[in-house]
């Protein structure tokens, strides 16, 4: 029995509340989700089906699904490295994935933590998430956070 689409139909509102899109291509996204169900079985975590394991976790986990680049990939390519998530504009299509360079191992750019004005959620990334996972609203209306 194929659970693929049910798999799917379960994380699809989850993802997109958090501003997450599985790929439109179906054959592509069962492909990746088999594969990462595969890696999962061989070493016991999600890696990421284009990569290549190490088969042990520490030298891996930056590239566990989802792996360390997928938001930088998002906002700048509007798709993940592999292709599984992509940004609301490719999703709706007014948007195409471009090529993608492998930045696994670039230097991690500097972080800063933002904070959401509705809600207050707060996390530690390069920009702004697109959307907040909390409470949904906009990347604009992040600020970013002033320790007193």
């Amino acid at each position: 029995m194929n659970i693929l689409p049910e798999l799917i139909k379960k994380l699809k509102p989850f993802l997109e509340k958090r501003g997450y899109f599985f790929n439109p291509d179906e054959e592509m996204t069962n492909a990746l989700l088999e594969g990462l169900w595969v890696n999962q079985e061989r070493y016991g975590y999600r890696f990421c089906p284009c990569r290549l394991a190490t088969g042990e976790y520490l030298p891996d986990r930056d590239a566990v699904c989802p792996c360390d680049v997928r938001d930088r990939d998002i906002a700048e390519f509007g798709s993940c490295f592999c292709g599984l998530y992509v940004s609301q504009d490719v999703f709706m299509q007014k948007k195409e994935i471009a090529s993608i360079p492998d930045r696994r191992n670039d230097p991690k750019p500097e972080n800063r933590v933002w904070r959401c004005q509705v809600c207050g959620y707060v996390c530690a990334r390069s920009e702004a998430p697109d959307v907040c996972p909390i409470c949904g609203v906009a990347h604009d209306r992040f600020e970013p956070y002033q320790f007193a």
